[in-house]
Order: structure tokens, then C-alpha cells, then sequence
């Protein structure tokens, strides 16, 4: 942990509703982290808005706001969403989850509002500037923080904030733009070496090789070997999907993760992926036509193309290189376990965003976005839940409407990201601006400086910079003139 202080503060459990909640307790403890060396009365908050993991991950990834606290003479603070890490609402983490309906957007957002209100009583310092940062979800929440509560949020650094992938909201988003971002970053356009990564990929998934192998019991046993398994792959139709969506996971998060140096980030904190991974286990692993001596049915055994995607997946599962076999069902660790399951009821309530393939335009199986077939999957697999599919429709409206009603926003979205398709990818107004990072994965722009950035990368901070000194010029103003 760097060198922050660590606090707690008591949030409802419940700000929409006077309703007592389970177990009769009205508060739970918020953890919050803060940094304030170079700060002093009426300076600017940089308010980090927490977002789907321990918070201490992103005190220690969140390098921009630690290099330019001194130049603002800011302080910095990072607030933990509720249900992550340590703030659970009902004390622990598996009471929590038996009470999750306050989990929710709405509440994390009048936590973080009523936290930043809190902190500038308590400091006496009404007129400091607050700049709300956050990458991924959490760059969606400082959108959303500067869109519902601009009376608190002065701007917004949102990075990798795919806040225009929802179902209803913004009919020129293509619900097929994750997977033709994942696709971009294993071809040649992407930084690999060869045209073998992306054609090896397609036999995989898009002519469905592991899926047939699956369906075999000397295919099952092919697929066994090739990906050391610790235990066969059960006899049944879904053994080839297993694996296929095995594989898919790795490449998803590797994409998410395809930064210039070695990083734990989309490990969340557990393990460390090498620098660019994608084209790295590309280039190593797939980097020929490892189809070439299997016959061209795809229902043909083809060891070669299992052995590759065994060997791409391990780069991200056995990033420690110490494990000597593979379980299909098990996370990459525990943190991104829990993550994954908190975040799958998020999805099935509110965060409910597009999700389409064509095997095609990309390297997947045929799945065309369908909201139906996807409430169904949230009601079989969370006993009964339906996701409220216009929430973000009706919460924040499309671009007219965020022109309409806020300002003080900087979108910036990474070349290698595969969630920049579902951003705000250009200038929404003069002060609702976009930037697109060229060779830049996930929020590429929010982390520590390091040698390898790109002089991209750094344009995009010092851009980004340049906003925050207008604002918080516009707050002292408008202080001035009260």
C-alpha cells in the first residue's frame, strides 16, 4: 500500500428508502483511502470513484492522480464501492451477498456524494474543486457522479467508461464492438507479428474445433491432453464449450490487459501478465498455421491448434508458471472469483450492456445480441432476477441528452481496448470531449508513468491535465463571485 491514511465512514445502508434494513443495522462501515501531503484549505479533491474490486488496487494502479498531486496541490482519495473489499454492508462478505439488492448503481453513487459533501464540511473547505477519476465501471461512475451530482463533482477523467453499450440507449452502438475489439488486438493492424494468431483463433472458435472435439470421447481426450487437465472433461454436449469459453476468458482479459509493460492490474493485484500479452502469446504460441496438417473439416482432431490455445490460455491462468494442471472451472484467483460473481448480479440488474458476435467481423461462434435470450440466462442463473434493461436509457438518455445537461467531462478510450467501442469515442460538446489513445489497452492513461509510455499516452495525460486546471479555474470563479 502507498503511503496513504486509511479510514472508515458511516454510510446508509439504504439511502433511496427510509425502510429499516435485514438485521435491523441502518449504517455500514465505507473504506476510504487519502493522500494529503500537498494539500491545504480551498485546494481540489481528486476523488478516485471505486469501482468493482478491493479499492486498495487502484490506490496503488492509479498513477496519474499520485504524479500530479503536488502540481495541483491536491488531495487525492480513493473511496471503496460498497460490497468490494472491505466494505460490506452487512459485515461480511458472504452476509452481503444473501443481501445484495443494495448493490446498486444509485447507492454507490449517493455513497460517494455524500462522502465528498462529508469531507469538504469536515475540512471547512467548501469551495475546493472536486475532480472525480475512475477507469473501466469506474470510469462510468465518475460519469454518472458528474451527470446526476454536479452540485459535488466539479469534472470527470473517465477512462475505458463504456457507458454507451446499454440495451436501448444508444442505437449507433454496434453490440458486436467487444468481440471485434478482442478480434483487432490478435491481427497484424493490432501489433502481431503474423496473420496465423487471428486464423488459428477463427478455426477455434469461429469454425468451432474445440467444440467438436468436445463432442468426441477421442476428442475429449485430445482436448485433455493438449490443455492438461486435472480432471477429463465430463461426456456431454457442453465439454467443447467448456474449454472454448475457457480459452475466450483468457483472451478477453489479456486484450483488457495488453499494456506496454508487465502488469498485475487485470489480475487484481494476484500474478503479473507480460508486457503487451496478447501479441506476446501470440507471437509464441500462434504465430504459424497450426491447422495445416489437420484436414480442413473442422470436425478433424487437431492437436497443434488445442496445444496453442492451451499454451495463449496459460499465459494469463498460469501467469506463475507454477501450476502443473488446469481447472476449467476455477477463476484465475480468488479475488477475480469474487469479483466475477459480483459483478454478474450488477449486470443482471442495472449494468445490463450488449454483447453480439457474427464470426465474421470477428473470430467467434455466431451469437447476435438478444436481450430476450440474455434476461433468460440472468433469470435461470440468479434465481428469478431480470435485469431492468432501460435503466440506462432512462437514467442518462444518449448524447442529445448529455449535451443537453452536463459538461467538465474527458472520455478517453485505449486503441487496444476492447470496452472502446462501447464509449463516448467522439466530442459530445466543447466541454464533453474524447480522446483515443493509439496502442493503449484498459485506462492506460490513469497509470504510473513508465518508460515504455508512448508519446500518446502522455499527450493524453497532459490533455487531460489541461481540462482539470480549467475547471478548477472555473470553480474559484464562480466561489468568487458567490
Amino acid at each position: 500500500m502507498l503511503n496513504t491514511t486509511e479510514h472508515l465512514f458511516e454510510q446508509r445502508i439504504d439511502h433511496l428508502t427510509s425502510n429499516v434494513p435485514p438485521g435491523g443495522n441502518l449504517s455500514f462501515s465505507q473504506r476510504y483511502f487519502v493522500y494529503d501531503k500537498y494539500w491545504s484549505t480551498g485546494n481540489p479533491i481528486f476523488f478516485y470513484c471505486g469501482n468493482e474490486a478491493d479499492v486498495e488496487l487502484y490506490v496503488n494502479a492509479t498513477g496519474l492522480m499520485w504524479e500530479r498531486a503536488e502540481e495541483f496541490g491536491a488531495m487525492l482519495v480513493w473511496a471503496e464501492h460498497r460490497y468490494y473489499g472491505e466494505s460490506q454492508p452487512f459485515g461480511s462478505l458472504e452476509a452481503s451477498s444473501e443481501n445484495r439488492h443494495y448493490l446498486s448503481v444509485e447507492q454507490a453513487m449517493f455513497d460517494y456524494a455524500t462522502l465528498v459533501r462529508t469531507l469538504k464540511d469536515e475540512l471547512s473547505s467548501p469551495d475546493s474543486a472536486v475532480i472525480a477519476f475512475g477507469g473501466s465501471y469506474g470510469g462510468m461512475l465518475a460519469s454518472w457522479m458528474r451527470f446526476k451530482y454536479p452540485n459535488v463533482i466539479d469534472g470527470a477523467i473517465a477512462a475505458s467508461a463504456p457507458i454507451w453499450s446499454f440495451e436501448g440507449e444508444n442505437p449507433q452502438c454496434n453490440p458486436n464492438f467487444f468481440a471485434e475489439g478482442v478480434t483487432y488486438d490478435v491481427t497484424q493492424a493490432g501489433g502481431v507479428a503474423t496473420q496465423w494468431c487471428e486464423a488459428n483463433f477463427r478455426e477455434g472458435f469461429a469454425q468451432e474445433r474445440l467444440v467438436y472435439a468436445g463432442s468426441t470421447a477421442d476428442g475429449r481426450a485430445a482436448l485433455a491432453d493438449a490443455f492438461k487437465l486435472c480432471e477429463p472433461l465430463e461426456d456431454d454436449s457442453s465439454a467443447g464449450w467448456t474449454v472454448t469459453y475457457w480459452v475466450n476468458e483468457a483472451l478477453s482479459y489479456m486484450a483488457m490487459g495488453n499494456y506496454p509493460y508487465p502488469s498485475s492490474y487485470i489480475l487484481n493485484g494476484d500474478g503479473v501478465l507480460p508486457a503487451f500479452p496478447v501479441i506476446t502469446a501470440c507471437d509464441s504460441f500462434l504465430g504459424e498455421d497450426l491447422t495445416a496438417n489437420c484436414g480442413s473439416d473442422p470436425q478433424d482432431l487437431c492437436t497443434p491448434l488445442y496445444e496453442g490455445l492451451a499454451n495463449f490460455a496459460g499465459v494469463y491462468y498460469n501467469n506463475s508458471g507454477s501450476l502443473s494442471c488446469n481447472n476449467l472451472t476455477a477463476s484465475v484467483n480468488p479475488e477475480s472469483e469474487i469479483v466475477n460473481d459480483l459483478w454478474n448480479y450488477q449486470y443482471c440488474t442495472e449494468i445490463f450492456q450488449l454483447f453480439g458476435q457474427d464470426g465474421v467481423d470477428d473470430i467467434f461462434w455466431p451469437a447476435p445480441w438478444n436481450a430476450t435470450a440474455a434476461i433468460d440466462e440472468c433469470n435461470t442463473d440468479n434465481n428469478g432476477l431480470l435485469p431492468r434493461v432501460d435503466w440506462a436509457a432512462v437514467s442518462f438518455g444518449d448524447h442529445d441528452e448529455w449535451r443537453r445537461s452536463t459538461s467538465n467531462i474527458v472520455w478517453s478510450n485505449g486503441e487496444y481496448d476492447p470496452w472502446a467501442g462501447g464509449g463516448v469515442n467522439y466530442n459530445v460538446s466543447d466541454t464533453l470531449v474524447a480522446i483515443m489513445i493509439p496502442r493503449a489497452a484498459h485506462h492506460l492513461d490513469l497509470m504510473f508513468s513508465d518508460p515504455d509510455d508512448t508519446d500518446a499516452v502522455k499527450e493524453a495525460r497532459n490533455f487531460e491535465m489541461q481540462h482539470i486546471q480549467r475547471w478548477i479555474a472555473e470553480r474559484k470563479l464562480s466561489s468568487s463571485k458567490a
